[in-house]
This record gives C-alpha cells, sequence and structure tokens, in this order.
C-alpha cells in the first residue's frame, strides 16, 4: 500500500524521514524542495519567506499533484503547508474511493473552503490560529460529508520536531493514529482483493 507524506515548509527532513519510515507502508515523500531536500538551518518564519519566494503555495500545489497521480496513493498524511497543497490537488482530480487524506493543520484552508478534494478527509487542526478563528472554518467545512474537523489541544507545527511548537505526546499520539489508518486502508485493500480474485474463479 502506497502512502504519500506532504511536508511543511521545512520539506523532507531528517525528522520527516523518521515519520515515514516508522509507517507500516510504501511511503513516499512529496516537497516543495526536492527528494531529500530541506530548510533545517534558519529560524521558522525565515524558512516559509524561503518556501514563498523559492516555491510558492500555486507551485507545490501542482508538485504535490503530480506526485498524485504518479504515486496513485491509498493514503495521504499532510502537514501545513502540504495538507493545503494536498486539498487543493485532490480537489482537481477524479479519485478512487479508497483514498483519504489526513490533514494537520491546514492554516491555509480558510481560502479554499469552496473545494471539495471527494475523498474522505481527517483534518487535525490546532487549538488556536493567530491569523484567523478556527470555529467558523471547521463549521463550513464540516458540511461536507466526507470531512471530519477535530480541534487538538496543541499549537500549529506539533508534529515537527523543527518546529517551536513541536509535542512530543501529541507526535506519538497522531503517527499511531495514522499507523491505525494505514492497517486499516491495507485490510481494505487485501479483502478488495480477494473478492476480486474469487470473482475471477467463479467467472473462469
Amino acid at each position: 500500500m502506497v502512502t504519500l507524506i506532504v511536508s511543511d515548509i521545512f520539506g523532507h527532513s531528517d525528522y520527516l524521514e523518521d515519520f515515514a519510515q516508522s509507517l507500516d507502508s510504501d511511503c513516499k515523500v512529496s516537497s516543495p524542495y526536492g527528494e531529500f531536500q530541506s530548510k533545517t538551518h534558519l529560524p521558522e518564519a525565515q524558512v516559509y519567506q524561503a518556501f514563498v519566494d523559492e516555491v510558492g503555495h500555486d507551485a507545490y500545489m501542482r508538485k504535490v499533484l503530480d506526485d498524485i497521480l504518479a504515486y496513485q496513493p491509498e493514503l495521504i498524511i499532510a502537514f501545513s503547508a502540504g495538507a493545503v497543497a494536498a486539498w487543493r490537488a485532490l480537489s482537481a482530480i477524479a479519485l478512487k474511493s479508497s483514498v483519504k487524506l489526513i490533514a494537520f493543520y491546514p492554516g491555509q484552508i480558510r481560502n479554499f473552503l469552496h473545494l471539495n478534494p471527494g475523498c474522505r478527509v481527517d483534518v487535525f487542526f490546532p487549538y488556536q490560529e493567530s491569523h484567523f478563528d478556527i470555529v467558523p472554518v471547521m463549521e463550513i467545512l464540516q458540511q461536507q460529508p466526507n470531512v471530519e474537523c477535530f480541534r487538538t489541544r496543541y499549537e500549529h507545527g506539533f508534529m515537527n520536531r523543527l518546529s517551536e511548537h513541536y509535542d512530543s505526546d501529541a507526535y506519538e499520539h497522531y503517527l499511531a493514529r495514522c499507523q491505525g489508518e494505514v492497517e486499516q486502508l491495507a485490510k481494505i485493500k487485501f479483502n478488495y482483493r480477494r473478492i476480486k480474485d474469487e470473482l475471477n474463479l467463479v467467472s473462469s
């Protein structure tokens, strides 16, 4: 089973690779800067400015779209700017019903509430965002039948060790939750193949 990990503005860091390696899945990583390229040597504010100057949100969305089409993942786990890029990319393509997006703290999603990715989505918001009120954004998103929103008790960046708001307890909790999704989707895929093989035997 293929899982696509979509990075935040820091890119494909060693820490993100550790996250990917912790999942029992064939993990691919989509990053704004390329494979195993990251911005780990700069303060967070400078990293964001470098992301905007070198890549930007629209170009990152197009790259994520290309990676989704290339890898055909069953599960997408995305963070911050990467979560918004995945939300936008999924809204632009037709998908299998088995695809699922897990989006962590996608702040810019507030600018794309009119989009519908057409697959199951779990959105994990931080407890608060400095630039907008989370509650009305969650209320709008949850009007889509395939979207579930959760307001965590943590700050934006809690899954990234490079962020000042990283929380080790939150990381372990949501890593386990992501692994649970991997196992569930792998079981669905296995059962689908078994049923398909049985039908082929009956018709042959």
